[in-house]
């Protein structure tokens, strides 16, 4: 691969590193959930390991878009989605369940049927639920994006992204875990339309405009984030296009990362599940960081869900989960 092959970027880039874009994320991820050794600048890299997050929305929709492209029955669609979610979010989520939350039977229907996250009751954590109702409206999504009405897309973007900032002004109108979807839902709808470019041949102009588009409002937005805790997640969003594009000329410039953290990026949802459950142990006080072992005990956790969400994947492969 020539110099200019390896750092230009193609839409075709984010269809061939869909899996390392998911495992970078999630390594990004758990450096944040594990409050990662704060020495610079991998302390000042993991503190916005939240925008991990945005990048497994956006390759969702990337990935959906092409499913109902491919067959667009809604059963096998919808059959497929819930099946390769449910059975592993019940398996690790009870054993999180019984060893750190100690949860009663109707809790733990609360937590894993994600009905706790849309009625005010208990649950496991935020990011399935919200995923979940993303799979249910993405047939609606796919035909929004389809329709080539690019204009109405991006004014529904941002209609939402203003509503957000309204909730960031008003911060008791919303809790935190329904705000971190609402302001999501873009990215969502921005790998959608970048599944649609990809297919109907278009080229990088689009995605590069919206990239440079997206950076004055993350200058607006950054130096607030002391004064309202939500703006740091709506900031940093903006520089989701510049991530994506980071993490696969990554993937070109060091391909001898991508067999790793490819298959990270297959195993993410074991991998992130059970990154939850050490993350809930912390924060329930069941796992103590002394401090002099924060550095060696967060890497530990870090290389042990890791270990531990591939092998999961594995097992859960040849069950036939």
């Amino acid at each position: 691969m020539s110099i200019k092959e390896l750092t230009q970027f193609r839409l075709q880039d984010l269809s061939l590193y869909r899996s390392e874009l998911m495992g970078w994320s999630i390594v990004w991820i758990m450096m944040l959930h594990f409050t990662f050794t704060q020495i610079s600048p991998l302390g000042f890299i993991a503190q916005y390991g939240f925008a991990g997050v945005e990048i497994f929305m956006f390759v969702s929709g990337l990935g959906l878009w092409f499913s109902l492209d491919k067959d667009s029955r809604l059963l096998p669609f919808y059959r497929k989605r819930l099946f390769r979610i449910f059975p592993t979010y019940f398996a690790i989520g009870i054993f999180t369940s019984l060893f750190v939350f100690h949860d009663g039977l109707f809790t733990c229907l609360l937590r894993y049927t994600t009905l706790g996250f849309w009625t005010n009751g208990l649950y496991f954590e935020w990011y399935i639920p919200s995923i979940i109702f993303l799979y249910l409206l993405a047939p609606l999504f796919k035909q929004f994006v389809t329709a080539r009405r690019l204009p109405l897309v991006l004014l529904f973007c941002l209609a939402i992204l203003v509503i957000s900032y309204c909730l960031v002004e008003k911060g008791d109108l919303i809790d935190n875990d329904h705000y971190f979807l609402l302001y999501r839902i873009p990215a969502f709808l921005f790998g959608m339309a970048c599944a649609y470019w990809l297919k109907h041949g278009t080229g990088t102009t689009t995605f590069y405009i919206i990239m440079l588009l997206a950076i004055p409002f993350f200058i607006w937005f950054f130096p607030q984030h002391h004064v309202v805790y939500r703006y740091k997640y709506l900031s940093v969003f903006f520089l989701m296009p510049a991530f994506i594009l980071c993490f696969c000329t990554i993937s070109k410039l060091a391909p001898f990362t991508r067999p790793l953290i490819g298959r990270m990026g297959a195993a993410s949802l074991e991998i992130y599940l059970i990154q939850q459950t050490f993350f809930f142990a912390i924060i329930n006080g069941r796992l103590s960081v002394p401090e002099i072992w924060h550095d060696t005990l967060t890497i530990s956790l870090i290389i042990g869900s890791t270990l531990l969400g591939l092998a999961a994947h594995r097992l859960f492969q040849r069950i036939g989960i």
